[in-house]
């Protein structure tokens, strides 16, 4: 079986090709710069695209029997903060919808984003710390990337021919993977907290064929 990765550079993405893998996966990359990832996986195939590029799109998903989406906006945007030209992203709202626009025009169905907890969840189940931390600190610094993400699920949505799950994740971390973490479908998790990548790329990886998460939102959390 081959998977098809997006974001495969960043440190989830990375995390999910080494999962990927290690299950026996076949995996593809898309990224602007494949050589990065021909250095770090060169059993891999890594070829060089742009999810505003559309037809780059379409080549990369060409064999491809599932996707995983681990984009993000880039990390000099979140550094940015501060400087208002810097307060955007389309990364989820158009570049995530290019993917399941190419994904419908090719016939693809089964489509996994990863995303931020805030945007996916309308009413996440956090404790009343975290939430005064997401109400005065996390929306002023980062709500443009929350409403980019609601975005995006508002349109993704609308894809009733792809098999499409959305992925929401709290705080991550590195560090090795515990083998263990709570998850929902469709429901907000109660009090999540921190989730590792190792953990997290497990988790995006297994239910590539679970039918239960199909056109649903899902939350994980230790």
């Amino acid at each position: 079986m081959k998977l098809c990765v997006f974001g495969g550079t960043g440190m989830i993405g990375s995390s999910v090709i080494r999962v990927a893998r290690a299950k026996g996966y076949d995996v593809v990359a898309l990224a602007r710069r494949p050589e990065v990832l021909r250095d770090q996986f060169p059993v891999i195939q890594a070829v060089q695209g742009d999810v505003f590029k559309p037809e780059t799109i379409r080549a990369a998903i060409a064999d491809s029997d599932a996707v995983i989406s681990t984009l993000g906006p880039p990390l000099r945007t979140l550094r940015s903060h501060l400087i208002p030209a810097k307060r955007k992203t389309t990364i989820y709202s158009e570049g995530v919808i290019n993917i399941a626009k190419a994904m419908k025009e090719s016939g693809k169905r089964r489509l996994i984003v990863a995303a931020s907890l805030i945007g996916i969840d309308p009413k996440p189940d956090g404790s009343w710390p975290a939430l005064i931390i997401v109400k005065l600190v996390l929306m002023p610094m980062l709500g443009y990337q929350y409403r980019d993400t609601a975005k995006m699920k508002e349109k993704l949505v609308q894809f009733h021919d792809l098999d499409w799950t959305l992925v929401g994740l709290s705080r991550l971390k590195g560090g090795e993977a515990k083998g263990r973490y709570r998850t929902s479908i469709g429901t907000p998790l109660h009090h999540p907290s921190n989730i590792s990548r190792s953990d997290l790329a497990d988790y995006l990886v297994s239910i590539i064929n679970d039918s239960a998460t199909y056109r649903q939102w899902t939350e994980i959390s230790w």
